[in-house]
């Protein structure tokens, strides 16, 4: 059969949503994160949870308490296969039915009318064009429009539409000296042809986006199902939304909702958890590079300008935070100290490899791993 007269089907009416969460040792917010959603004007099909705790029946008992005290929802409550955050979402994913995924932290809490702005901007795309949205961040009672995001910005400079002076040179210093905005702690590996050529317009009210931070993140599920969280991360999985918003991007446009709020109540990290994760920051970026690069020497070779960048960047941070013991900054020089062994790996070996380095990163089993041991235990945590 010529392929050339085949004609894809209309997309489906997306039908439902489900709320999918990955936890670890995060009881009462997991139940507040779920109150939230169960409180939303329209309410999740189903609710699954992927919890890595050690006492993950406790927490199930609670949240079924928590879903029997307002009305009931169907619940799929299961342990983590791994301590992974990529892997706990790629379990939940599979595990879900709903046509799009509400896959938001144990820590973020949905606004009453969130989830059915959303399932609008779903619904309304019959031709299947947007692959994610993302909900707008806004402390519970407060409100944000389409227009104050156009002007302030306030997402971190993942959407364009800043407006004078004094916003551009906020924005100059975010984004090209402290590297804040999500698209410069990234860098993009796909060739140009690899990329989603449909029609880049957006339905009014919404906003065009390169990533959708994973607090926020709402997808669907099909595609979820193409473009799987990449499980060679452990722990807390630095940059894994970043990654799967980019990858998501061959199949579909991003987007921003600003009038569908989320609360994410982030807790901050502890300092010596501030320089692990801040190396982990940049060498989950090189090992996403090292794996789907398929311009290795152009690629790599931007990187390394990317990471002294980076690295540049944390000084600043450290003393605006006061952090005199400079915790970032030198986990960025941590993670020089072991790109050259990442970026000799075999990209076949490379994420069992790497699993062992960020493991021994994670539980202070430093200086370097042995290539040649890939069997150390997954001892990292998300959340």
């Amino acid at each position: 059969m010529n392929q050339r007269h085949i004609l894809a089907a209309p997309a489906r009416a997306a039908q439902g949503w489900a709320l999918c969460v990955s936890t670890y040792n995060r009881g009462k917010l997991l139940c507040d994160c779920v109150r939230a959603a169960l409180a939303s004007t329209e309410r999740p099909a189903e609710i699954v949870i992927v919890d890595a705790s050690a006492h993950w029946l406790r927490h199930r008992q609670d949240v079924e308490a928590v879903i029997a005290q307002a009305g009931g929802c169907p619940l799929t409550y299961v342990p983590a296969l791994r301590k992974s955050l990529t892997v706990q979402r790629n379990q939940a994913v599979s595990l879900a039915r709903a046509d799009i995924l509400f896959m938001i932290d144990d820590d973020a809490l949905l606004h009453a009318d969130c989830a059915a702005r959303i399932m609008a901007h779903y619904r309304a795309d019959t031709q299947g064009r947007i692959a994610a949205i993302s909900a707008r961040n806004a402390p519970l009672g407060g409100s944000a429009g389409l227009d104050e995001l156009k002007q302030t910005n306030r997402a971190g400079g993942l959407v364009e539409g800043r407006t004078g002076p004094m916003q551009r040179g906020i924005d100059l210093v975010l984004r090209h000296l402290l590297m804040i905005p999500a698209e410069q702690r990234f860098l993009a590996y796909d060739r140009p042809e690899r990329r989603w050529q449909g029609d880049p317009a957006l339905p009014q009210g919404l906003l065009r986006v390169d990533f959708i931070i994973g607090f926020a993140l709402t997808l669907r599920r099909d595609l979820a199902l193409r473009e799987p969280f990449d499980e060679g991360l452990v722990g807390s999985s630095i940059a894994e939304d970043l990654d799967a918003s980019y990858r998501l991007g061959r199949h579909g446009l991003l987007a921003i909702a600003p009038d569908a709020l989320i609360h994410h109540l982030e807790a901050a990290a502890g300092r010596d958890r501030r320089r692990v994760n801040a190396a982990l920051a940049l060498l989950n970026i090189a090992y996403f590079v090292r794996r789907h690069s398929q311009r290795q020497g152009r690629d790599l070779a931007r990187y390394a300008l990317w990471y002294l960048r980076m690295t540049l960047a944390e000084l600043p941070k450290d003393l605006a935070g006061g952090r005199w013991d400079l915790p970032q900054f030198r986990g960025a020089l941590l993670a020089g100290r072991n790109l050259p062994a990442l970026l000799r790996q075999p990209r076949a070996a490379l994420p069992a490899w790497y699993q062992d380095l960020q493991t021994r990163l994670m539980t202070g089993a430093l200086p370097g791993p042995s290539q040649n041991d890939a069997t150390a235990p997954d001892t990292g945590a998300n959340g």
